[in-house]
């Protein structure tokens, strides 16, 4: 991922909480395997991409702080069986993970100049590694649970899974659990840093102002990371 000076965070932090507030991300790989759709437009092996839940895996003491860097860590996740992709994932085959955080139109309209174009603000992180399928069935099972303990803990529903737990383990056949090792990280941070103090402050009020919950996301984002008062 290609990032402007002026969108790089000096955080890793941020990184690390992109990704486990927006656990819903994208793993690409070279090729999907298996029904000949390995093809592309020029002969080579066509990319393909699954959006998938995806976390850090947690250690002993339960999940990694985001202040404990991402290289050398771990991402864990599942895939459908019926889906073809994990057939085309062979070990230490290196692989990308991205996580989108929140992101939105910026008009020209909120700038109050002319002349302007529109944009679009954004916040995303980009997780390469190698790839690793888990065939154990016990791990398989706590990469689910772990999956499950995360995005339960952040949508702060409390769902007492003991009447599904068998039911959850019948279904164990039909994933394929894999993990990443961590090598690169890249990511995009684009919340009008290019502009004057002023135009950021616009910027902000327009998203925080806005009917539209990703938006409000983004206004509280910029607030933090350009340090804007309310």
């Amino acid at each position: 991922m290609h990032t402007p000076r002026h969108f790089r965070t000096d955080d890793p932090a941020r990184e690390a909480r992109l990704i486990r507030e927006n656990p819903f991300g994208l793993i690409v790989s070279a090729g999907a395997g298996g029904a000949g759709s390995d093809d592309g437009p020029a002969g080579g092996i066509a990319p393909v991409a699954t959006h998938v839940p995806m976390l850090r895996r947690p250690g002993p003491g339960g999940p990694p702080a985001d202040d404990e860097p991402l290289p050398g860590t771990m991402i864990i996740g599942h895939l459908a069986r019926i889906n073809p992709q994990w057939k085309a994932l062979r070990p230490g085959q290196p692989v990308l993970a991205v996580f989108l955080g929140p992101d939105g139109y910026v008009s020209p309209t909120v700038y109050g100049s002319s002349p302007s174009v529109p944009t679009w603000n954004y916040a995303a992180v980009h997780v390469t590694g190698t790839v690793r399928l888990v065939d154990d069935r016990d791990e398989a099972w706590a990469i689910i649970q772990a999956s499950v303990d995360a995005t339960e803990a952040y949508a702060g529903t409390d769902w007492d899974r003991t009447p599904s737990v068998q039911y959850i383990g019948k279904l164990l056949a039909a994933i394929v659990a894999f993990e990443i090792t961590v090598t690169e990280v890249r990511s995009t941070f684009k919340l009008s840093q290019n502009k004057p103090a002023e135009t950021q402050r616009r910027v902000h009020a327009s998203f925080a102002r806005s009917r539209h919950g990703r938006d409000r996301e983004l206004a509280a984002l910029m607030a933090d990371m350009l340090d804007l008062s309310a």
